[in-house]
């Protein structure tokens, strides 16, 4: 099973990292790191942050993020909107660009989920299946800790 598991894990790996590179040019492509993949993911998860938000959730200073901003900015993945309230205050969105990265990887995790159920024989093993994968999701979360 450990073998299996394995191929699998590397096969979806590289499912995503064909994506990447048919959404960034390869100079792009090897200045993007994992980090920055988490970055545009809390970016999307937070919905329009500031600067002060994503610190807080990145558990960085101002500072480290105005950099990492700025890196995506240049990689044309995210875009920083003045308020119009408050002109001091930026909030970040992702580009149509840093968009198709995440976009791409959902499609990958949609095609796994929809074999998983074309390939379960009834709705007991679907529920075995996604008990096994909460568990391991659980156990993760546990040990990064």
């Amino acid at each position: 099973m450990e073998e299996k598991f394995s191929i699998l894990v590397n096969l979806l790996w590289e499912e995503c990292i064909r994506n990447l590179n048919t959404t960034l040019k390869e100079e792009e492509s090897n200045k993007f790191s994992n980090n920055d993949y988490y970055y545009l993911l809390v970016i999307q998860s937070l919905q329009r942050p500031n600067f002060s938000q994503i610190a807080e959730k990145l558990s960085l200073t101002k500072p480290a993020v105005s950099a990492i901003i700025r890196k995506l900015i240049n990689m044309k993945l995210v875009e920083k909107q003045q308020s119009t309230e408050d002109k001091r205050m930026y909030y970040v969105e992702l580009t149509a660009k840093g968009r198709c990265i995440l976009q791409g990887d959902q499609a990958v995790y949609k095609w796994v989920t929809d074999t998983i159920k074309n390939i379960a024989t009834d709705d007991r093993e679907i529920k075995i299946v996604e008990h096994i994968i909460s568990a391991l999701v659980e156990q993760l979360e546990k040990k990064n800790l």
